[in-house]
């Protein structure tokens, strides 16, 4: 005989989604880590970046790039004289605006700001270019790293690699 206050057995139901959401939730904590964290970008003042930039060459001084303009020299011929000294100028605005004022041609003066930007741009893709293979390095050994740990033995009991070293 069955009594009248005996409990009333749960809902299949009910049992099953509480089954459902412990095992979620022990599968989600599995997932949960600490972000990783991001790379820390160097920044440099502008002396800094005064101090890494190439310094000019001046194996023709601009006396002589204007005394050749004044010598009524062409200004191809000027041009072809300062690659031929391997000469580099970097030179600011206002003394642009005076070598034009003592006779020195555009061109040649196009010819001094082009050449040393390019000169700079260059160097910093040299330097985008050592930074890049430094990266790739540490990927490819992070990479090799992380083989390894995968490769290590697991336990019967447990499904994820060992850490045997900490």
């Amino acid at each position: 005989m069955v009594t009248a206050n005996a409990a009333p057995a749960p809902p299949v139901t009910s049992l099953r989604f509480l089954l459902r959401s412990a095992a979620l939730a022990v599968f989600l904590q599995g997932c949960a880590n600490t972000p990783a964290v991001p790379p820390k970008i160097e920044r440099m003042t502008a002396a800094e970046l005064e101090a890494r930039l190439p310094q000019p060459v001046t194996a023709l001084p601009l006396e002589q790039v204007v005394a050749l303009a004044r010598q009524g020299i062409g200004a191809g011929e000027i041009i072809a004289r300062i690659r031929a000294s391997g000469s580099h100028y970097r030179l600011a605005a206002s003394r642009i605006v005076e070598l034009a004022a003592q006779g020195v041609p555009v061109e040649v003066l196009d010819h001094m700001v082009s050449a040393e930007r390019t000169r700079i741009f260059d160097d910093m893709a040299v330097e985008a270019q050592r930074r890049e293979q430094v990266c790739l390095q540490r990927i490819e050994q992070e990479a090799s790293l992380y083989r390894l740990q995968a490769m290590q033995p697991m336990s019967p009991c447990w499904p994820y690699p060992m850490n045997r070293f900490p």
